[in-house]
C-alpha cells in the first residue's frame, strides 16, 4: 500500500515538473513571437508538447501554426484533442471557444462546426460555446442552425444582451423577419447605446418593408451586401 501511494506521489511530482515545463516553453514561444521569431516561437511549441502533449494553450497555438502553414490535417487532429481533455483542464472552454473563432476567422466552417458541436455536448451548460456554435454556423449559412444555437446560449444567460443581438441577427438572416424585430428591440431596451443592434434592427426593418413592397407588386428594392455580426 505504502509503495503505490509512493509510486502516486512520483506520477504526480513527474507530471508537475512535466506541467512547469510546458508552461515555460509556451511563455517563451510568445515572448518569441512578440519580438518576430516565428520560427523560434514554433520551435518552443514544439518542446512545450514534447514535455506535456495536453497542454491546452500549446495545443491550441500549434493547432493555429499548423492550419495557417497549410497542414490542415494536422491541425484539426490538434484541435479535436482539445474535446477530450479532462473537463477539470483550466480554461478548457474557453480555448475550445478560441480554436472554434479561428477557424472561422479563416473560413474553415466544416472544421469549426465539428469543433463545436462536439464541444457543446460535452459542455452543454456553457454559453459561450453555444454562441460560439451559433456564429459559426451564421457563417456558413446553417442559419436555423444558427437560431438554435443562440436560443440555447440565450437560455442559459437570459440576461446577456449580446446573446439577445445574435439571436436577432441570426433570426433575420433565417428570414424570421416578426421575431427577429421583436428580439432586436429588446436588444436595444437592454443596452440603448448599442449600435450594432440598432443597425441589425434597421436591417431588420427595411427587410420587412421589402416583404410589404413585393406582397403588393412591386418588386424594387434595394440590395445589401452580406453582413456578419459581433
Amino acid at each position: 500500500m505504502k509503495r503505490k501511494a509512493a509510486e502516486s506521489s512520483e506520477l504526480k511530482a513527474a507530471r508537475g515538473e512535466r506541467q512547469f515545463y510546458a508552461e515555460g516553453e509556451y511563455a517563451d514561444s510568445i515572448f518569441r513571437d512578440a519580438l518576430g521569431d516565428r520560427e523560434g516561437s514554433i520551435v518552443a511549441l514544439k518542446r512545450a508538447l514534447e514535455a506535456l502533449p495536453t497542454y491546452a494553450p500549446a495545443i491550441l497555438s500549434m493547432g493555429s501554426v499548423l492550419y495557417q502553414v497549410g497542414r490542415i490535417g494536422e491541425g484539426r487532429e490538434l484541435f479535436q484533442s482539445l474535446l477530450s481533455l479532462p473537463k477539470d483542464t483550466t480554461d478548457i472552454c474557453q480555448i475550445i471557444d478560441e480554436a472554434g473563432t479561428f477557424l472561422t476567422r479563416i473560413g474553415a466552417y466544416e472544421d469549426g462546426m465539428a469543433v463545436y458541436r462536439t464541444a457543446v455536448t460535452r459542455y452543454p451548460d456553457v454559453a459561450a460555446l453555444w454562441q460560439g456554435l451559433g456564429y459559426c454556423a451564421s457563417n456558413a449559412d446553417l442559419h436555423e442552425e444558427a437560431v438554435s444555437a443562440n436560443q440555447r446560449a440565450l437560455e442559459l444567460e437570459p440576461d446577456n444582451q449580446k446573446l439577445v443581438n445574435d439571436l436577432g441577427w441570426s433570426l433575420l438572416q433565417a428570414g424570421r423577419l416578426p421575431q427577429a424585430k421583436e428580439t432586436l428591440e429588446r436588444a436595444i431596451s437592454m443596452d440603448p447605446s448599442d449600435e450594432l443592434a440598432k443597425e441589425n434592427l434597421r436591417l431588420c426593418r427595411r427587410q420587412i418593408a421589402r416583404r410589404k413592397i413585393g406582397e403588393g407588386g412591386n418588386s424594387q428594392a434595394a440590395r445589401r451586401g452580406p453582413r456578419t455580426f459581433r
